[in-house]
């Protein structure tokens, strides 16, 4: 007999599993978004909502994200696209959509960037145990013309000291 598990995101937004809002940042981002995307997709952290905020794109970036979005919506907690009717550039861009996320964590990125499958779970792991942090970061991978295959650096968890906000 086969048995198919359906994602509870009810169960899944409890504090060991907090949800996480992944921002996708784009402006004429078509050629590679798709790729982006795919990476969200494939977290091993399932409890994710995705929010693309486009500054004005002249190029196909909405109607390819919104498409993706639609197909994918079952993966997330959450997803939604927020344009804009001129480009107002990139802190802009970004305040828009952490202003939209409804996560207890917020990862910007860019959509010409990838995530590495596990970036959620080992960020939450860090997150989890260092409860008087309240930035991470990491170092990246630098990706040639091919994308994945491609990872020239070392990509290690950071996490930062205090911050009085």
């Amino acid at each position: 007999m086969e048995h198919k598990t359906k994602i509870n995101h009810q169960e899944l937004n409890k504090p060991a599993t907090p949800l996480v809002s992944i921002i996708v940042i784009t402006y004429n981002s078509a050629k590679y978004v798709l790729e982006t995307l795919e990476s969200a997709k494939v977290q091993t952290y399932l409890n994710i909502e995705v929010i693309v905020s486009d500054d004005c794109s002249m190029d196909d970036t909405v109607s390819v994200c919104s498409k993706w979005l639609e197909d994918n919506k079952g993966r997330f907690a959450r997803t939604q696209v927020l344009t804009n009717e001129e480009n107002t550039g990139i802190a802009e861009n970004c305040n828009r959509g952490i202003k939209a996320g409804k996560g207890n964590w917020i990862k910007l990125i860019a959509g010409d960037d990838l995530l590495l499958p596990n970036c959620l779970c080992d960020f939450i792991e860090v997150a989890q145990k260092e409860t008087d942090k309240y930035i991470f970061f990491s170092n990246i991978k630098i990706l040639k013309s091919n994308m994945i295959s491609d990872l020239l650096i070392d990509s290690r968890l950071k996490r930062s000291e205090n911050i009085n906000i």
